[in-house]
């Protein structure tokens, strides 16, 4: 697989990937693939979930890229350990969505997102959602259908919400309505 379908493989699980990261870390001897007869890269299965466990460290453990480079074990250990944060900074939650400054500045034009101190891993989900839209080609005017079917399902839910009794309940309402709405989309196209 070339460098390019290499990064969008990998765009999907890291947003945040670039094809110049990739380069980044073959110089810093990361990462080693193949190259074709015309000097091309081709990157197998094992290169690709070398990077990504290079990338979870990185992004989802916080280890700097030294210290991976420094303690090659980390990498084959990688997926064995987890940190799960709940808040995240504004640069944090883009960078780990892949959104960029410009793409959350056109969201909130558009009333799409609000500017807050801190993020939590919904609203990074969330980020993650408009990235791959964007990386599509989409634009922040394309994603205004989304409030408006949000708008829709909010007076559905708010209906529902006085037809339980247990609040927790309510989380378990919006997994099942995001199941309808979802298999409704899918058996449409």
């Amino acid at each position: 697989m070339n460098i390019g379908e290499t990064v969008k493989t990998i765009q999907k699980e890291f947003p945040s990937v670039t094809i110049s990261r990739l380069r980044f870390m073959e110089r810093e001897g990361l990462i080693n693939p193949r190259r074709s007869k015309g000097g091309t890269r081709d990157y197998v299965k094992k290169d690709i979930e070398r990077i990504m466990s290079i990338l979870d460290l990185q992004e989802n453990q916080f280890y700097s890229l030294k210290a991976i480079k420094n303690n090659p074990k980390l990498i084959t250990n990688s997926s064995k350990i987890q940190l799960v944060i709940r808040e995240y900074s504004f640069h944090d939650a883009l960078k780990k969505s892949g959104l960029s400054d410009i793409e959350f500045n056109d969201l909130l034009d558009f009333n799409l997102e609000e500017k807050k101190d801190i993020y939590s891993q919904q609203d990074v989900n969330r980020f993650i959602g408009f990235s791959y839209f964007f990386n599509l080609g989409f634009s922040a005017k394309n994603f205004t259908i989304f409030k408006s079917m949000a708008d829709r399902g909010a007076g559905f839910m708010e209906l529902v919400k006085n037809n339980i009794e247990d609040e927790n309940d309510l989380d378990i309402a919006i997994e099942n309505f995001t199941s309808i709405i979802g298999s409704f989309i899918s058996d449409d196209i």
